[in-house]
């Protein structure tokens, strides 16, 4: 079933609120992972194997690889009510040229390969790039993508970040050279060069 419209109660500010909203008759919702029902999640699951086969998933060099786990996330039904796309969204303490700066990230972006071409994976990135910036604090986005979809986050007004990227894998610092580094300007310009480091695995 398609989620129904919901308007937030008041908020403290700063906080993240839950909200669900009807966009081109898809249905979009904020939620707080740790909230999730056991029939959102199953949906979820069986988005990610619509997604990433086991025999995809078996194969991808970045399994083995620590990712850090999004805490909230945005998604996207189809007019008929069936989970479109999923966007994971985290919010971290980095560092950017070793001052601190708040980031907010994206990660384990996913649309169904029967729902792709319609708009679904842009209103859920849009749509965390908002909980950003009324979040507060967020200096700017950052996610990490094939070389293949900068093209596509580029479009959407994102940038390549060209410099040193460093996180930490079971604790321990590392570079992360996987994937390209791309960021989107939130209360700052994201930064292009430069060495940030987000104190944590990537997402």
């Amino acid at each position: 079933m398609t989620p129904t419209c919901q308007t937030p109660s008041a908020q403290a500010e700063g906080d993240v609120v839950p909200v669900t909203l009807m966009v081109e008759n898809a249905g979009i919702s904020l939620d707080r992972v740790a909230d999730l029902s056991d029939i959102d999640r199953a949906a979820i699951r069986a988005l990610s194997l619509a997604v990433y086969p086991p025999e995809v998933a078996a194969a991808w060099p970045g399994r083995h690889l620590e990712w850090a786990r999004g805490e909230w996330c945005v998604r996207v039904w189809g007019p008929e009510g069936s989970l479109a796309s999923y966007t994971g969204i985290i919010l971290r303490q980095s560092s950017w040229d070793g001052r601190s700066a708040r980031v907010g990230g994206i990660g384990g972006v996913m649309t169904h390969p029967a729902a792709r071409g319609r708009g679904h994976a842009v209103h859920g990135i849009r749509r965390a790039i908002e909980v950003f910036r009324e979040h507060g604090g967020v200096a700017f986005a950052l996610l990490v993508c094939e070389p293949g979809l900068l093209g596509y986050y580029a479009r959407l007004g994102w940038k390549e970040f060209a410099g040193r990227l460093v996180v930490r894998q079971h604790g321990e610092p590392a570079d992360f050279t996987f994937n390209r580094v791309m960021v989107h300007d939130v209360e700052a310009a994201g930064p292009t060069s430069g060495t940030i480091d987000l104190m944590g695995p990537p997402w």
